[in-house]
């Protein structure tokens, strides 16, 4: 059995190429995700009326809330008022996040696209930003118009 080296010359273990991904990702969503459910869950309670009671911050809460429901963290407050104050901000969030992700695309496109107008490299060689030279027996559309007799 061959051993296969990534290209810094290490050994690459099977099944082991993605874990490094997955694990920022979850190091990174998991603060979101804690801020979504506290933050969600007590404008939920709060907008029914059970006023600014929010639960600790902390991943404790997030472990209370998996293993004893709503009413862990926000005792006396419905179930309803709880998922929707949450998945209106996850909404809320994600749309926010949507928005950011398409803004930037639509600004690099458009510099992008100013640049390779506005830089004149249409008949330049791009190696060499030289002139290009005219192609045998064609015209240069660059040519000025002849001058009329």
């Amino acid at each position: 059995m061959s051993v296969l080296k990534d290209r810094m010359g290490r050994e690459d273990v099977p099944g082991t190429a993605g874990f490094g991904l997955w694990l920022m990702t979850l190091v990174a969503l998991t603060p979101l995700a804690l801020t979504a459910v506290w933050l969600g869950g007590s404008l939920g309670v709060m907008l029914i009326g059970g006023g600014w009671n929010p639960p600790p911050f902390s991943l404790a809460s997030l472990t209370d809330l998996v293993g004893g429901g709503t009413g862990a963290l926000w005792p006396g407050s419905p179930t309803g008022a709880v998922v929707a104050g949450i998945s209106a901000l996850a909404g809320v969030l994600f749309a926010a996040a949507a928005l950011c992700f398409f803004a930037v695309d639509w600004a690099l496109a458009a510099i992008a696209a100013r640049r390779s107008v506005d830089d004149g490299s249409a008949h330049r060689c791009p190696h060499t930003r030289a002139p290009a030279p005219v192609p045998a027996g064609g015209s240069d559309t660059r040519a000025a118009a002849p001058l009329a007799s």
